[in-house]
């Protein structure tokens, strides 16, 4: 037995060796490197946000993992929630505004996922907070304060500074990152 595994290995030896030689005297050569890396035939990009309008839910959102790409604005007034894949420019539809108790930025991640909530709904120049990506604010119980308002704004514009979110909000815009940003 010890003879018979002796010759087989030796003749595996030997095949390995005459087809490593031979394989190499009929090798393609080797490419030429480049300086420039060959970039992926696709990649993959986030698609543009589009602005939408909002759709109405009943019930209270429910935290998920997964993002739906959706801003949720509560109000317990109305018992509902709207749900924007987009900005609200023009503010929230009527009725909503100052009526708001919860907030979630379930948007996905990457360019344009910070949402800014502001206090008044033409957004421009009004004091504003901003909603990180997968953050939910239930402004009930949180001391969520308007931070930030754009440089040029107002002395009435700037007023809101430090006051709270929670029945004050009026419209809403996704940045690409929390901060003094007001676009």
């Amino acid at each position: 037995m010890k003879i018979l595994r002796d010759v087989l290995l030796g003749v595996m030896t030997a095949t390995a060796v005459i087809t490593g030689t031979q394989a190499a005297a009929y090798a393609d050569p080797a490419p030429v490197p480049t300086s420039e890396a060959e970039k992926p035939v696709s990649t993959a990009a986030k698609p543009e946000r589009p602005d939408g309008v909002a759709k109405i839910q009943s019930g209270l959102p429910v935290r998920t993992l997964n993002a739906d790409g959706n801003f949720y604005v509560w109000s317990d007034d109305r018992n509902k929630a709207l749900l924007y894949p987009g900005d609200a420019y023009d503010g929230w539809p009527e009725g909503w505004n100052n009526r708001v108790d919860v907030i979630w930025n379930n948007g996905f991640p990457g360019r344009y996922d910070d949402v800014n909530v502001y206090d008044y709904a033409t957004w421009s120049g009004s004091a504003y907070a901003c909603v990180g990506n997968g953050d939910y604010w239930d402004l009930r119980r949180g001391d969520y304060v308007f931070s930030w308002v754009n440089d040029g704004a107002d002395a009435w514009q700037r007023s809101p500074l430090g006051r709270r979110v929670h029945d004050n909000g009026s419209g809403h815009i996704w940045v690409d990152w929390c901060g003094n940003n007001n676009r």
